[in-house]
């Protein structure tokens, strides 16, 4: 009887905590951990990477030098390599180099996770459109989707210059962003091929 009554609570906790989050099925909470886990997996490996590559270019730069100055010090006419006089400057150069390829690798992650980042804020405002019968205002946005005005006002307006939000001006002057295919959902029962329209 006791477990029952726990159950019930836990069930109720857990359904409180879906409603708070905006999350609807166990679905939309798989989506939403696995995009929240993508994004932070990148970018902790990016900040990763770039750790590692910070201290290899300089260290390879000074290794570099160090070997070149040892070949060039040699009084000798024996090849290079014949003593290891070219380790340091090969070393270096090799350091140099996983260094830079660190670099690159980290900022490509890293523009990867921005990328996540916003997707995610785009699907807010869209749900918030979803939400609110197809129309939003920039402030509105902001304020129900914990987001800055200027992260909605750029998302807005990217959507807008794809020509999946239209833009109109109240009386006052506030502009109203208009999303068509929420107003027009209803019509997509009766939706036919491009062959028969």
């Amino acid at each position: 009887m006791g477990s029952n009554k726990t159950r019930s609570r836990c069930s109720g906790l857990y359904k409180v905590a879906m409603d708070f989050a905006g999350i609807n099925s166990i679905e939309d909470a798989k989506i939403k951990v696995s995009s929240a886990m993508e994004g932070g997996f990148k970018r902790m490996g990016a900040l990763f990477l770039k750790v590692l590559a910070v201290p290899l270019v300089p260290v390879g730069l000074g290794m570099m030098f160090y070997g070149l100055f040892q070949i060039l010090d040699r009084n000798e006419r024996s090849p290079v390599y014949s003593d290891g006089a070219i380790v340091p400057f090969a070393v270096g150069v090799s350091q140099i180099i996983f260094g830079s390829m660190l670099w690159l690798i980290s900022k490509k992650l890293d523009a990867a996770a921005h990328i996540v980042r916003y997707r995610r804020q785009q699907n807010r405002v869209v749900r918030l459109a979803q939400q609110r019968g197809g129309r939003l205002t920039v402030t509105e946005a902001a304020a129900d989707t914990a987001l800055t005005v200027e992260e909605v006002g750029d998302i807005l307006k990217r959507m807008a210059d794809g020509g999946f939000v239209e833009v109109e001006i109240t009386d006052s002057g506030m502009m109203v962003y208009r999303f068509p295919e929420v107003l027009s959902a209803h019509e997509k029962q009766w939706s036919r091929g491009l062959e028969s329209a």
